[in-house]
């Protein structure tokens, strides 16, 4: 008889100056059930060389880091390690961070102030490359992201948005009202794989780096109306 395939742990790394926290959330991480923790960094520059050291499957990032603001290492450690998922982990979570965050291809925000579980929570959501935001958040940046539309000067029919299929589309739609790749599968009635794959074809039409990513460029081209959900 075949034994069963063992998956492997998410890999974790935390990138926090507060140490005590740092440190309790290590040990909860290396308790649970396949997750495991492989490092942790007090500035950017820590991250970076802990990245190439490690290449963790997710990062807990926060944006107040001693050395700069951790947003602007995004670029670098996707370059680093492109898999990689990246949680934004802060305290502060104003509108204009979380654009800025989205724009830069993160899997989405945790707050301290959550539960622990919570925070676990989202680790496993962002291994499997879904949006990870409250959906009360998530609708409010659509509502702005597309009320701002007009303004933006973006092309709606730019090339890699005319290459979305009818389904990429409709997979899309489900995506930015907040529905995980399950979900989607089930309310479409396909299979799971089948909606990861929609995912990762569309996200390569649009350039962008996260489902998160793609949502926000989709309301920036108008592929999404946010007022009705259509696309």
């Amino acid at each position: 008889m075949t034994a069963p395939t063992k998956l492997k742990p998410v890999r974790v790394l935390i990138t926090d100056d507060h140490e005590v926290l740092a440190d309790a959330l290590a040990m909860i991480i290396d308790r649970e059930p396949q997750l495991q923790f492989v490092g942790a960094a007090g500035t950017i520059a820590a991250c970076l060389s802990k990245i190439g050291q490690t290449c963790p499957d997710v990062i807990l990032l926060d944006v107040n880091l001693p050395d700069g603001d951790g947003l602007t290492a995004v670029p670098e450690i996707k370059r680093i390690c492109p898999e990689v998922h990246i949680l934004v982990f802060t305290s502060l979570a104003d509108e204009k961070t979380l654009l800025r965050a989205i724009d830069t291809g993160v899997s989405g925000f945790v707050a301290k102030s959550r539960p622990l579980s919570e925070v676990l929570d989202a680790i496993r959501l962002a291994a499997n490359g879904e949006i990870v935001m409250p959906s009360s958040l998530l609708m409010g940046l659509v509502a702005r992201v597309s009320r701002a539309r007009s303004s933006a000067g973006v092309d709606p029919d730019s090339p890699g948005a005319a290459q979305l299929t009818r389904r990429e589309r409709e997979v899309l739609k489900r995506m930015a009202r907040g529905q995980s790749a399950p979900e989607i599968a089930e309310t479409l009635n396909i299979k799971t794989h089948t909606v990861r794959t929609h995912i990762r074809n569309l996200m390569g039409k649009l350039g962008v780096h996260s489902r998160l990513e793609a949502v926000m460029l989709a309301l920036r081209l108008g592929l999404i109306d946010a007022h009705n959900g259509t696309v």
